[in-house]
């Protein structure tokens, strides 16, 4: 009897909610339709920073090219293209995936119903540089991409025709080899640059990289001792800001020029986000990244909250969580969900 309920209720609130207009929506629209347009892309329950001057007037830009063109309004969500080892889904998507694709879909809503063009929503994948960054086997990295494209398959399939998902490897926009390349000739300069930071500098730098490398992946260095993965970790910072420097060189805009509109997550929170790229959250409520979270979902006065948790937050909630059956055309982790029927409070 659960595993109906459910399923019936994950059914309903995966189909798609055209936007609806009121009044001030249509007077706003016959007054100037790009603002409009892109007023509705900061609405406070999908960003997660303040509106920044540069940022709304960079999108607003875009929005009159694209309307005045006649063209879709095109998004690109950069993104790590790797399921984290902490999670029981691992290689493959989840829920939290899922959920992201259904918030995207009502972040866009009010274009969809406007544009006639639509929207092109670009997962662009940074997974060419997991391997060598955080030592994630390769094979686990085509399992995800490939687990991704089939839930938007899926998921499309709810969508109204003027809305376009793809799932994109960026890595196959250029040449990788040139890429790996160009990092090793930078390489040791970087160590030199990294021996000069102070501590603090250091252990901020690597806030993240201590959780994201994998010690037992392509290659299996878990016998380290600690010294040996403290050099791992530096050097797969080192990497990183590499990649980002020489893949910008390489993709050519892809990301940010023309009509295309970057999306961040929670890398946007950083400092690192110098242009201030607009950032959202994975789902409403949550704002740790879908590919390294868990997607489970809150019932909070019997309405659905989707939540993508982390390694941390779960395991203080795993206990109070309930395990049902879901019946839905998708295989693998979304055979079962994982449900809270108390309201999740996470202290920052």
């Amino acid at each position: 009897m659960a595993k109906s309920i459910y399923t019936k209720i994950l059914n309903d609130y995966l189909n798609y909610s055209k936007y609806e207009f009121s009044e001030i929506d249509i007077k706003l629209v016959e007054k100037d339709k790009a603002q409009w347009m892109t007023d509705k892309l900061f609405r406070r329950k999908f960003r997660k920073t303040k509106i920044y001057e540069n940022t709304y007037n960079d999108i607003l830009g875009k929005i009159r090219l694209s309307v005045d063109k006649n063209l879709p309004v095109h998004f690109t969500i950069i993104f790590g293209g790797y399921k984290h080892f902490w999670n029981f889904s691992y290689p493959t998507v989840d829920w939290a995936e899922l959920f992201n694709l259904k918030f995207m879909s009502e972040f866009v809503a009010p274009i969809l119903a406007i544009h006639k063009p639509g929207v092109v929503l670009d997962y662009a994948s940074e997974d060419v540089i997991i391997t060598k960054m955080n030592n994630y086997p390769k094979q686990s990295l085509d399992k995800y991409a490939n687990s991704f494209q089939i839930l938007i398959d899926y998921y499309s399939e709810r969508m109204p025709k003027n809305f376009q998902i793809n799932y994109v490897r960026t890595g196959d926009k250029y040449d990788s080899e040139l890429l790996f390349r160009k990092i090793d000739e930078k390489l040791d300069d970087r160590r030199k640059d990294w021996s000069k930071l102070t501590s603090k500098q250091k252990e901020i730098n690597l806030k993240r990289s201590n959780r994201s490398f994998m010690f037992k992946g392509e290659v299996d260095y878990s016998d380290l001792n600690e010294s040996g993965k403290n050099k791992l970790i530096e050097k797969s910072k080192q990497i990183e800001n590499l990649f980002y420097e020489i893949e910008d060189e390489l993709i050519d805009g892809y990301y940010y020029e023309g009509t295309h509109i970057p999306i961040a997550l929670s890398w946007g929170l950083s400092d690192e986000n110098f242009d201030h790229w607009l950032t959202l959250g994975s789902v409403s409520g949550s704002s740790v990244d879908f590919w390294i979270g868990r997607g489970i979902l809150e019932i909070r006065d019997d309405k659905l909250v989707p939540r993508v948790v982390s390694h941390s937050q779960y395991e203080k909630i795993k206990n109070n969580l309930i395990t049902v059956e879901i019946d839905l055309p998708l295989k693998g982790n979304f055979k079962y969900l994982e449900i809270s029927k108390e309201q999740l409070e996470f202290k920052k």
